[in-house]
């Protein structure tokens, strides 16, 4: 069964690319996913990528903090920055600047995540 599993995983950019293909030929399949679903699909995956973690995992973290501070440090001062001067060089209007700073503040997505840990 592990071994399945295991194949499954790694066929993970074929999956993605069939769904994809499907979404682009018959959008309809999907749309029933929308509403409440769409932060109830998002806590799901959180909390399940959450139950993943194990008590050592959080003492690595703290037997060595530099890594995750500089994480912090960088994704609340060089991504806004970044943000900030792509909205400069693309010439964007105040509101949509100020947005694309706050989008560029967000730490990486809940797929990002999975597909790390996949």
């Amino acid at each position: 069964m592990a071994r399945t599993l295991e194949r499954i995983s790694l066929l993970f950019p074929v999956w993605v690319s069939i769904f994809v293909g499907l979404a682009l030929i018959e959008p309809s399949i999907f749309t029933w996913f929308s509403g409440i679903l769409i932060p109830l699909g998002l806590a799901g995956i959180m909390l399940s990528m959450g139950l993943t973690l194990l008590p050592a995992d959080f003492r690595r973290v703290l037997s060595f903090p530099l890594p995750v501070l500089l994480g912090v440090l960088f994704q609340y001062t060089i991504m806004p920055v970044l943000g900030y001067s792509i909205g400069l060089m693309l010439d964007m209007e105040p509101p949509l600047r100020a947005g694309l700073v706050l989008v560029a503040s967000c730490p990486g997505g809940t797929a990002s995540n999975v597909v790390a840990f996949l």
